[in-house]
């Protein structure tokens, strides 16, 4: 494989484990702000914790991604605030450093980047049961996605999902030109 080539692909794992970490967060660390006013649905905010102990494992197994814990630990936390704290802590610590100056744009809006997103929703998804039983570090679950990923089943996903953005580009494609 080329230099470039291989250079993109560890780019692409380095952006996806960032995703993965700040939902393994979220998936673990999440509460309900008991003390805040519910909103017009009723719902009151949500609310990143971590415990000190759980800061400290983080600074010890994954001191790379320790900023992104402490971006977003004790922050009330939606859609908008993820995608957020994910894409600030690409582009001030992967962006430059981990991979090529203003590569993480154009990863993030890849097709390769955009069909290993889809394979990890559906196997959070798919696995949420499991992953729900009890606390797994986030090492078990970059373990147990990358064996997944290894599937027939899986494999076969990630075909039908880049042959469908392939057909998407394509149509695209000829759409603008007429």
């Amino acid at each position: 494989m080329p230099e470039q080539q291989e250079q993109f692909q560890k780019s692409v794992l380095q952006i996806l484990e960032a995703v993965m970490f700040e939902n393994w967060l979220r998936f673990y660390f999440i509460t309900e702000k008991s003390d805040a006013p519910a909103d017009a649905n009723g719902e009151k905010p949500l609310l990143l914790t971590v415990p000190e102990k759980g800061m400290e494992r983080i600074k010890e197994l994954y001191p790379h991604l320790l900023p992104l814990a402490e971006g977003m630990n004790g922050r009330e936390v939606d859609f908008e605030t993820s995608r957020r704290a994910v894409c600030t802590f690409v582009l001030e610590h992967l962006d430059g450093a981990a991979m090529p100056r203003d590569a993480a744009a154009g990863i993030f809006e890849s097709a390769t980047f955009q069909i290993q997103m889809q394979l990890f929703n559906t196997w959070v998804q798919m696995h949420e049961s499991q992953l729900d039983q009890g606390f797994l570090e986030f090492g078990a679950w970059r373990r147990l996605f990358a064996q997944w990923r290894e599937t027939p089943g899986a494999r076969e996903l990630a075909g039908r999902l880049s042959l469908a953005g392939r057909n998407a580009t394509s149509a695209q494609a000829g759409a603008t030109e007429h």
